[in-house]
């Protein structure tokens, strides 16, 4: 219809725009920059900031913030419902900076963002090396009750998978969930997390320096889909040839997310 630019079914008379159902719709911004944006976002295991990005496509900060939460937005609906596997290693940490003249670290860490954290181990390392990491799952967490960390879990991995945890209370009675389970006491002895931890930590470590590097100090009620932005690269990192095709697609099958829900969302706990 060259009057309304929209497309017109000869069945039935529905009227819609070609960007209908996707995050394009209705955006000002034309496709090529669109795809730049996206291109930026799937090749760079860094991302790209906002601020970078309004620079490269000659838009306002506000418009390129928008437009790369609603590609990250693509990214974290990709993440959802996809399980680990096999051995998977099992922790927790903290992203944020701590309070202005204190330190914290650890479980008792403030002014702090929670992220639980779960890596599958694909295969045995050789020669003595640690094993070859899977896929992960991360996800911003209000607490680390045991009730919080089995709805992690049911979300996040299949019935069935072995765990590895350290001896927190919380990771307590997961056996009978028809999960095998080693905890294992680790207490200050950083050899032994290492050795028997060594993907979630360096995991945990990757989603600091993409945070801090890329996005400074982002809102909580916005690091989700942060987190989500740096797992779903993490987990394709072998498709790069078809990360940005993958991508789009993406950003063609998921609902959109407006300004004014963006800034409207509520803090987290």
């Amino acid at each position: 219809m060259k009057a309304r630019r929209v497309d017109e079914c000869r069945a039935c008379g529905y009227q819609g725009s070609v960007t209908a159902g996707t995050i394009f719709h209705k955006a000002r911004v034309p496709l090529a920059d669109w795809f730049w944006a996206i291109y930026r976002m799937s090749q760079g295991k860094k991302g790209i900031s906002a601020l970078q990005l309004s620079k490269e496509i000659g838009v306002s900060y506000a418009t390129a913030w928008l437009m790369a939460h609603k590609i990250g937005k693509a990214m974290a609906d990709r993440e959802q419902g996809r399980q680990l596997r096999g051995l998977i290693e099992v922790d927790e940490g903290y992203v944020g900076g701590a309070e202005k003249g204190r330190e914290h670290f650890g479980r008792g860490a403030q002014n702090k963002s929670l992220v639980a954290l779960a890596v599958e181990h694909w295969k045995p390392g050789e020669w003595g090396r640690p094993p070859l990491p899977g896929r992960a799952a991360l996800a911003v967490m209000p607490d680390m009750t045991a009730a919080s960390v089995r709805a992690f879990l049911a979300s996040k991995v299949k019935p069935h998978s072995a765990l590895w945890t350290d001896a927190f209370a919380s990771y307590g009675g997961l056996s009978w969930r028809g999960h095998p389970h080693a905890a294992i006491p680790l207490g200050d002895d950083r050899k032994l997390t290492r050795r028997f931890f060594p993907w979630v930590h360096i995991t945990l470590s990757n989603l600091k320096r993409f945070l801090l590097g890329t996005h400074h100090k982002p809102q909580a009620k916005h690091l989700q889909r942060y987190v989500a932005e740096f797992t779903y690269r993490r987990n394709r990192r072998w498709q790069e040839r078809s990360l940005f095709h993958r991508l789009t697609r993406a950003c063609l099958s998921t609902n959109t997310i407006t300004y004014k829900d963006l800034v409207a969302e509520p803090e987290l706990p």
